[in-house]
C-alpha cells in the first residue's frame, strides 16, 4: 500500500532491469517499463530488495540523483556535492561517502 503521493515532487528516477525504480523522500518503488505496473511496492529505499547499505547514511532519503554503472555494476548516490555508491545487490557500500567534484567522486570535474 502506497503511502508517499508519487504524482509529484518525485526526487529521481533510475531505468535500471526490466523498470523504473522511482524514489521520494525515505521510499521508493518499482513499475515497469510501460510505467503501468508495479513490481515492488513502496518500501523504505533501506529495505531488503532496494539499498540496504544505505541505512545510517544520508543517502537514505531525499536524494538528487542515482546512476547506474554498466562497468563497474555499482549504484552511485548524488545528494547535494556529495556521493557514495554500493554494489549491484545494494547490500554492501563499495565507496564510501565523498565529494562529487574535489574528492574523488568524479575526478574530472575537479577543476
Amino acid at each position: 500500500m502506497t503511502t508517499q503521493d508519487f504524482t509529484h515532487d518525485i526526487d529521481t528516477i533510475l531505468c535500471v532491469g526490466n523498470g523504473y525504480w522511482i524514489f521520494k523522500g525515505n521510499k521508493c518503488l518499482k513499475t515497469n517499463m510501460a510505467g503501468d505496473k508495479l513490481l515492488v511496492d513502496e518500501i523504505d529505499i533501506t529495505a531488503s530488495g532496494a539499498w540496504p547499505a544505505l541505512a545510517g547514511t544520508r543517502f537514505a532519503r531525499d536524494l538528487d540523483s542515482i546512476a547506474f554503472s554498466n562497468e563497474s555494476g555499482y549504484y552511485w548516490f548524488l545528494k547535494g556535492d556529495s556521493c557514495i555508491a554500493t554494489n549491484g545487490d545494494g547490500n554492501q557500500i563499495v565507496c564510501s561517502e565523498r565529494k562529487i567534484a574535489g574528492g574523488g567522486g568524479w575526478p574530472a570535474l575537479d577543476r
